[in-house]
């Protein structure tokens, strides 16, 4: 009786796997049956709008109109497009186009353009650029996927998956990345794409992530797009070149600033006479900047009861944002708002971008941009400071 009993547990343990790989090759199948439907078509165009939160509570808010014309022959992409960006909060409107030969960055608002270097990247975060990684990504990992009922969105029945990237414990607390896939079973084309995570990637705190892509008039096999409109548009001249300035030379005397921290404190450079001094040049978004917070953390831990100074400066996030931020993430050091003169004043073209001052107020080093050996680079140059 017992050999029997086991003998049917392991019989139902076998026919629930092969029932878990048929129902996961069916998910990976309709993620694939969504990209070959968008690939049968020469052109597709649609539009999305893009709501997200990540590292401060606002929300930001950006439209997207992206156009699509098969190029099979093409390595790069496999497409020529048009995709076009706008953020009305930001003022911030572009065009990225791709006709074979160039990658062209267009700005509507001064009627410019500029051809840029090829960088894979780009179509990231568009609804192919989506579909394939998640295809990608299901190949190496098909039980990451999960199917759940159907989900009506805007009166829209639609297949619901949820791709789980990233899950785990750390010290009892639950991280996870989740991607939730809603597919318009009627039409076959994505309805919406959410991306919900919680991590701690970023400084001693936690970053709660929440994106969410809507895509709407899809329009396919248009007459109007061929090569010919992936042009640059009649009217359009070329952006002139910035004149970017070098970064100050070792040496310089390091320009004075006065500043207002996030928490109402004013600080001057001439007040830190005699100190040495780290300047952090950031904003609140940006991934070498973030990436950055753990080790200046740390770097100020260890030189709080030395002469040494850590300030980070930004001329782009609120005061608002700073505090909530500086909270959110335990950043120990304070953060100055309101630099654009400062910035300006001390050639910053980057972020992030340190620059070091020694006890009498000279330029002693600068460092452009984060890597990964960024907190040694640092440890020597305070000691190095310190000790002269």
């Amino acid at each position: 009786m017992i050999y029997a009993v086991r003998g049917l547990i392991k019989s139902c343990i076998c026919i629930a796997f092969v029932l878990y790989s048929v129902d996961v090759n069916a998910q990976v199948s309709l993620i694939q049956n969504t990209i070959d439907k968008l690939e049968s078509y020469k052109n597709f165009s649609y539009q999305s709008s893009v709501k997200h939160k990540d590292y401060t509570s606002d929300t930001t808010m950006e439209q997207h109109k992206d156009v699509f014309l098969k190029a099979p022959e093409d390595k790069n992409f496999g497409y020529l497009f048009s995709i076009e960006t706008l953020i009305k909060a930001e003022k911030f409107h572009n065009i990225e186009l791709y006709n074979g030969p160039n990658l062209i960055h267009i700005r509507p608002d001064d009627s410019t353009y500029e051809i840029i270097q090829i960088r894979p990247q780009v179509m990231g975060m568009t609804l192919p650029g989506l579909l394939n990684w998640i295809k990608n990504f299901l190949q190496r990992k098909p039980s990451k996927i999960i199917e759940v009922s159907d989900t009506t969105i805007n009166a829209i029945t639609c297949s619901h998956l949820i791709v789980n990237t990233y899950d785990t414990i750390i010290n009892k607390e639950h991280y996870y990345t989740r991607m939730h896939v809603f597919i318009d079973k009627l039409s076959g084309v994505p309805n919406c794409i959410k991306t919900i995570s919680r991590n701690t990637s970023t400084g001693d705190g936690i970053t709660n992530y929440y994106s969410e892509n809507r895509y709407f008039d899809y329009k396919f096999d248009q007459d109007n797009i061929d090569i010919a409109s992936m042009a640059i548009p009649k009217g359009y001249h070329p952006q002139k070149e910035r004149s970017i300035l070098p970064l100050l030379a070792s040496g310089t005397v390091a320009p004075d600033w006065t500043l207002y921290a996030a928490d109402g404190k004013k600080m001057s450079l001439t007040q830190m006479k005699g100190k040495v001094v780290l300047l952090d040049f950031y904003f609140i978004g940006c991934m070498g900047c973030m990436l950055s917070i753990k080790p200046l953390n740390k770097l100020y831990e260890k030189y709080k009861n030395q002469n040494v100074v850590i300030a980070s400066i930004t001329e782009r996030d609120s005061k608002k944002s700073v505090l909530a931020f500086d909270k959110n993430y335990k950043v120990k050091y304070p953060g100055y708002v309101d630099a654009a003169d400062v910035v300006k004043s001390y050639h910053v073209n980057g972020f992030p971008t340190f620059y070091f001052i020694d006890k009498e107020g000279k330029i002693a080093n600068v460092i452009d941009g984060y890597g990964d050996d960024f907190e040694e680079k640092v440890t020597s140059t305070i000691d190095n400071l310190l000790n002269k």
